[in-house]
């Protein structure tokens, strides 16, 4: 079952105490079985979707029953954007050391997986020696010297450019290249495939 997280404060606010009105919608939350984490403005709580919704319209209610004036709520899917931001985060190590970023479902036997928060988010390509493998790396670092950016950073236009400067250098003689400098810019195969045949056709025979 997918898993939510609920951000949520119940008003009044008052400084220094929780008051009964917030006391009551916690204990409505752990009486069935979810342990909220109390922050200084709002609370949050986490659990599959279905029960802890249902928990939470439970202890809203117990919650006016206290004497509160009002509950602000906000649900998202648990993980989505900080898994993003985690992945985003940790590309260009995984790059330095001359491994691969790979979705969850391109992983392969000898992908390591990277778990976020209980769940599988992508896996790692280790590095294989070779010094074809190696060699991209190289062509990737010189076009991000001379482009001024990571390619996963530039704009439209310039990763165009990067491509054209990539494939006069040999780059996509490499085997796995395409997956690769798709992988490093963010985008899908296919439009790397684009980028080069754009790129080929304006060159002429």
């Amino acid at each position: 079952m997918r898993q939510v997280r609920v951000e949520f404060t119940v008003e009044p606010f008052r400084e220094g105490a929780l008051g009964a009105h917030v006391d009551a919608a916690l204990g409505s939350l752990r009486d069935e079985g979810f342990e909220p984490e109390i922050g200084p403005f709002g609370n949050t709580v986490e659990g599959d979707a279905r029960p802890l919704l249902e928990a939470v319209a439970r202890a809203a209610a117990a919650s006016f029953d206290a004497g509160a004036s009002g509950i602000t709520l906000t649900a998202r899917a648990a993980g989505g954007e900080d898994a993003e931001s985690f992945l985003a985060a940790i590309r260009p190590v995984v790059r330095a050391f001359g491994g691969r970023l790979v979705a969850t479902e391109r992983m392969g036997r000898a992908a390591v997986p990277l778990v976020w928060k209980g769940r599988v988010v992508g896996g790692i390509e280790r590095p294989v020696p070779s010094d074809l493998r190696n060699g991209l790396a190289s062509f990737v670092v010189q076009i991000e010297s001379e482009l001024g950016g990571q390619l996963a950073t530039l704009s439209r236009v310039d990763k165009q450019r990067a491509v054209r400067m990539l494939d006069e250098r040999g780059a996509f003689a490499i085997r796995n290249a395409v997956d690769e400098v798709a992988d490093a810019m963010g985008v899908s195969r296919v439009t790397v495939y684009n980028y080069l045949n754009a790129t080929r056709s304006s060159s002429g025979p």
